[in-house]
């Protein structure tokens, strides 16, 4: 996503010096925490003197390890969604030294693949001395630009790659990165595969209806606000608006959607014009989706819709987190999307047995342990 820029307020003299002078004092505790006080080593070179590695990240950065990551920590926003993405490299455990966690706890699922996930080290709003004392060789974060962190750490020579993980195209260069960075590019190229596959039959099943005749798909983020509905739609480039096209639908909302990043609030009456034939909720893990379904289907605004009134209004599924994120579950929320929209297209899809295969073949697990963890947890919705 592109970044937003904002005008800042110019600063007192005395508080720039101040500013800078703790961020000074911050880099020199991490550079005597890390060694790194001296000339920054050349990295171990191949024999025609190239790096042993490098990936272009998604920040567009050129980043080089002189071999596969050892020492691995994870921070930024929505960690989770990173860990997930690491976790479906077997044996990744090993190389995991520290994440950031956000909430109570760093992950809900991870724990049930790694015994010793609980026992490793879990940071707080780290900042770069915190990172550093964990001696990682590598530091992933999501994101599409530099921050303060990536910049501190750049300096002492500390390498972190940024993963962009909001599209498809960006899922696999991020996992492709990962491979390259694990040593496991054959790992790289099964997930890859795992997911053309998946997505090639998604368009395969809808590819003879007429445009015409796809469904006018609205999805909405819902929050609850002094009792009453707050929605907002997501931008153009973000995951939510590219699984209603992937799974054929026509989302409608575009015209009134952030042109970059972010969501845009939106109203009934916005609603009311647009008019979808299908209307689905993302809904916070604070709420209940049942219940916010159930609420705007006697809601007197929202009985007036259309989609509402032939009983076309839905909320995102979930298992331990919901299906409509950049987390590797955004394959199965295109799966069932697709399944929703095109029902007689796809009704031979089993969603019980896609969910099997999904956490089967990216995380090893068995079919007992996906019935009795992700199985017994689910939110489908609607089949």
């Amino acid at each position: 996503m592109t970044p937003i820029l904002l005008h800042r307020r110019r600063e007192p003299v005395y508080s720039q010096t101040m500013r800078f002078h703790r961020f000074g004092l911050a880099l020199i505790t991490v550079l005597a925490l890390t060694g790194k006080c001296g000339p920054a080593s050349a990295a171990t070179s191949t024999d025609n003197g190239a790096p042993a590695i490098r990936v272009t990240d998604a920040a567009g950065r050129t980043v080089e390890l002189a071999r596969p990551a050892q020492r691995i920590v994870v921070v930024g926003n929505g960690p989770y969604i990173a860990l997930d993405m690491l976790y479906m490299f077997p044996g990744v455990s090993r190389q995991l030294v520290g994440m950031e966690k956000k909430g109570s706890l760093a992950s809900d699922f991870l724990p049930l693949l790694d015994p010793t996930f609980a026992d490793k080290p879990a940071l707080v709003s780290p900042g770069p001395e915190q990172i550093a004392v964990l001696h990682p060789d590598l530091v992933l974060t999501r994101g599409q630009g530099l921050d303060r962190i990536g910049v501190t750490l750049d300096a002492i020579h500390v390498p972190m790659v940024y993963l962009g993980m909001e599209t498809p195209e960006q899922f696999y260069r991020d996992v492709a990165n990962l491979g390259v960075l694990l040593g496991r590019p054959e790992r790289a190229q099964e997930i890859t595969a795992y997911y053309q596959s998946r997505i090639a039959r998604i368009r395969a099943g809808w590819q003879g209806v007429p445009e015409a005749e796809r469904p006018r798909v609205l999805v909405v983020e819902y929050t609850e606000r002094g009792g009453a509905a707050a929605v907002r739609v997501p931008a153009k480039p973000w995951m939510q608006t590219l699984e209603v096209e992937t799974a054929g639908g026509r989302p409608v909302w575009l015209d009134s959607a952030a042109p970059t990043s972010g969501w845009t609030v939106t109203n009934i009456e916005q609603i009311a014009r647009w008019d979808p034939d299908r209307i689905i909720l993302v809904v916070a893990r604070a709420h209940d989706p049942e219940k916010a379904v159930a609420a705007l289907k006697i809601d007197p605004q929202w009985r007036g819709l259309r989609a509402v009134r032939q009983d076309a209004l839905c909320a995102f599924p979930f298992d331990l987190y919901g299906w409509d994120t950049p987390d590797p579950r955004w394959l199965l929320g295109m799966t069932w999307m697709a399944k929703t929209l095109h029902p007689d297209s796809f009704k031979s899809l089993d969603l019980d047995a896609e969910v099997h295969s999904f956490f089967g073949t990216l995380y090893g697990m068995d079919e007992s342990a996906i019935d009795k963890s992700i199985v017994s947890k689910m939110w489908l919705g609607v089949r």
